[in-house]
């Protein structure tokens, strides 16, 4: 009767390990990635600053520029439209200020957005030209945007390239 019970005692307890190869195994879900990069939003208002350098023509002389720009960005796929005001603190000798109003049209690859840029200038907020330009623009974060940009100012017989950096804040999508 010894022999019998520990028989059915040894089979109890390997028992168990039989049926361990039908228990199914967890195995986690693979983790969820989206299959494009989800790309910057260029959408938005913001504000910001600017600085750099002019050189004159006509009664304009060469010296320094520095002043603030505000917009409005629209992103459509990876066209960006936008309109944009600034005004600039200058020392070009026939002038004080100079500022404009523009429209910006550029491409955007993620981060990067490259732009050219046209409108009307004002030279110390009376006299009326134009001027046009292209640029380049770099999201550093989801809000702040450092860039640089070539303006050619016209205002007739006076003249003025500048070259500026900026930065600006981005408000974000409306």
């Amino acid at each position: 009767m010894s022999r019998l019970l520990t028989s059915a005692a040894v089979f109890a307890l390997l028992a168990p390990a039989a049926f361990a190869a039908d228990i199914p195994v967890y195995e986690a879900p693979p983790p969820l990635v989206s299959p494009t990069p989800i790309a910057y939003n260029w959408s938005g208002f913001y504000i910001g600053a600017h600085g750099g350098f002019g050189w004159g023509s006509g009664a304009f002389d060469d010296g320094p520029v520095i002043g603030g720009q505000i917009g409005m960005n629209w992103q459509w796929n990876n066209f960006v439209l936008g309109a944009e005001g600034d005004g600039s603190w200058v020392d070009f000798g026939g002038a004080d200020a100079i500022g404009s109003a523009r429209l910006r049209a550029g491409f955007a690859f993620d981060r990067v957005m490259v732009y050219g840029t046209g409108g009307a200038a004002f030279d110390d907020f009376s006299d009326v030209g134009w001027v046009a330009g292209g640029g380049a623009e770099f999201a550093l974060t989801p809000n702040w945007i450092l860039g640089a940009e070539y303006l050619h100012y016209d205002f007739g017989s006076d003249e003025a390239d500048v070259i500026r950096g900026r930065v600006s804040y981005l408000f974000g999508a409306f």
